[in-house]
């Protein structure tokens, strides 16, 4: 899993954490405002209760810190290389013109957006469906575009990576072990990866065409 996601998952924690010590703490409050000691001694008690709320603050920010990054990444174009792998394959020009794909852009906005785990999985669900989509246009845009030869191997690439589809997901499933409590966290990502890789295989034969990358 990504050092994002788990960043994420870790601060929705630690939220949850925050707010069961707030409920500790106004518990502790009420039983000494019920005490038939002087108002004195309440006030002194109440003092130090914020104490234990501070202790406990720095870990959500601590754990969300990297968070904002991708805001600030958003200036410059590449709010989406802090979460996902860049590309490995096709040109330098390739991977420069895939760095600006919206598809990597809205992930990231989605999951710095999630506020609960069911959100960050739907984050990877929605692009997993997008990249799925990007791989059946790109293939069509290549049978359409490229030479024979080029038709001919990628027909050969694409009809084996179907063949192996299901397999492939069965395993990304099985890797992850069911007492897990983020394995339905682990999984919806692997399986968004698998897809953007078979993606930018495909979008980097594109690109060597025309020099042209079309999304959506």
């Amino acid at each position: 899993m990504k050092q994002s996601v788990l960043r994420k998952v870790c601060a929705l924690l630690c939220g949850a954490a925050m707010v069961c010590s707030l409920a500790a703490c106004t518990q502790t409050s009420d039983a000494s405002t019920d005490s038939p000691s002087s108002e004195t001694t309440s006030a002194s008690s109440a003092t130090p209760t914020p104490a234990p709320e501070v202790t406990p603050t720095p870990a959500p920010e601590s754990g969300g810190e990297p968070t904002p990054a991708p805001e600030d990444a958003s200036a410059s174009g590449d709010e989406h290389t802090s979460v996902l792998p860049a590309p490995e394959t096709g040109s330098d020009a390739f991977r420069a013109a895939f760095e600006e794909n919206p598809i990597d852009a809205q992930y990231a906005e989605d999951l710095e957006l999630a506020a609960s785990v069911a959100a960050i999985i739907a984050a990877s669900n929605t692009a997993s469906e997008s990249w799925q989509a990007q791989i059946d246009s790109v293939y069509k845009q290549i049978l359409e575009r490229g030479d024979d030869e080029t038709v001919e191997q990628v027909k050969e690439t694409q009809s084996q990576w179907i063949n192996k589809q299901s397999d492939a997901l069965q395993e990304i499933r099985n890797a992850v072990s069911e007492d897990d409590s983020m394995a339905a966290v682990t999984v919806a990502e692997n399986i968004m990866l698998y897809y953007r890789s078979h993606a930018i295989d495909l979008c980097a034969i594109l690109y060597d065409i025309d020099g042209q990358l079309v999304f959506g």
